[in-house]
């Protein structure tokens, strides 16, 4: 065999070489595509690695285009994009903000209440005997109460992520308002008077929770208070905004006594979680009391016991005061159930 013959042949096994090269790359890039993720997942730096094992004696650095797959990579080739800040829960609305506040440097402030207990004044003739009037005084001393709790937080935490500061100091003032809501509650529901149909016992027809509203509203005014502030759980406001009559027209006919104005008879309406559900309070604000802050709310970061040991910190929020309540008749409560009852014809 001559140097020609043997060059021919020699190119004829180099085409048939790379023909047979270019299938198996093509079956093996289909073979992959139809498996996907099954049982073919490397990870992006295992793809890398085999590709320079493959190519270390080679002095062109290939890798095959059937080994770049996205769907074969594990872990995050694409970085996420990060959403600012955190997404948290609301907290409630600091009730205080609907009643009188004030201040003290004490740990108790005394309220001294006053009870007309018989009003004799009188037309009196000439040189007659001036009728005789009694008033009570009870003086009644009201503690300062301390609420406070506490996060414990890590170094990284507070060093890494972004927020991290404001994000602790609204949970925890968040969840200490609730607590004190709840506790302003109690003592509203501790200090206030009973409701009383009065002269509308047994003289509404169908009564509903628009009516009980009213006629405490009115309780108020009979007594010569000037009602201010109406508390109400979100389920008892949506209820009496969803009243229909018999023939399922609303009785809240023009919507606007409790929708857009948010006050009923022009009395403001306080809607709040911690308003006991089926219960109200209607209350002349000036005259019931107010809450006394011995300290208002604060928080602190800083080492507590083991922390500086184990790379924590430890946030605290404290607050100390206490609702003193000066005119327990200033508010009337009522459950709307038995209110209800009280109203309805016989």
């Amino acid at each position: 065999m001559n140097n020609s013959v043997q060059k021919e042949l020699d190119q004829l096994v180099e085409v048939i070489d790379k023909k047979i090269d270019d299938r198996i790359d093509a079956i093996e890039v289909q073979a992959k595509r139809s498996t996907l993720s099954y049982d073919r997942k490397q990870s992006f730096m295992d793809i890398i690695s085999k590709g320079i094992t493959e190519n270390k004696n080679s002095k062109d650095f290939v890798i095959k285009a059937g080994e770049l797959f996205v769907s074969e990579v594990t872990g995050t080739p694409v970085a996420p994009q990060v959403v600012p800040d955190f997404k948290n829960t609301p907290f409630q609305n600091d009730l205080r903000l609907f009643l009188n506040q004030s201040v003290t440097s004490s740990n108790s402030v005394t309220v001294n209440r006053a009870t007309y207990n018989a009003n004799n004044a009188a037309n009196t003739a000439e040189g007659g005997a001036y009728p005789t009037s009694t008033n009570t005084l009870t003086a009644v001393n009201v503690a300062m109460k301390k609420f406070t709790h506490k996060f414990q937080l890590s170094e990284e935490f507070l060093a890494d992520v972004s927020g991290a500061s404001q994000f602790i100091t609204n949970q925890i003032t968040g969840g200490l308002i609730t607590k004190l809501n709840a506790d302003i509650i109690t003592d509203i529901m501790a200090n206030d008077t009973d409701f009383a149909a009065g002269n509308f016992a047994n003289a509404i027809e169908q009564a509903n929770e628009l009516d009980v509203l009213m006629v405490l509203i009115n309780q108020l005014r009979l007594s010569n208070y000037n009602p201010t502030a109406i508390f109400l759980n979100p389920d008892d406001y949506t209820k009496i905004q969803v009243l229909k009559s018999s023939s399922n027209e609303y009785l809240n006919a023009n919507r606007n006594e409790l929708f857009g104005t948010n006050s009923l008879n022009g009395v403001t309406i306080a809607v709040s979680p911690a308003v006991n559900s089926g219960v109200t309070h209607v209350m002349d604000t000036q005259r019931y009391g107010a809450f006394y802050n011995r300290e208002q709310i604060s928080v602190q970061v800083g080492y507590d016991g083991s922390d500086f040991s184990e790379g924590q910190r430890t946030a605290i929020c404290t607050q100390r005061g206490a609702l003193v309540p000066f005119d327990t008749a200033a508010t009337v409560s009522a459950t709307f159930s038995n209110a209800k009852a009280a109203l309805e014809t016989a």
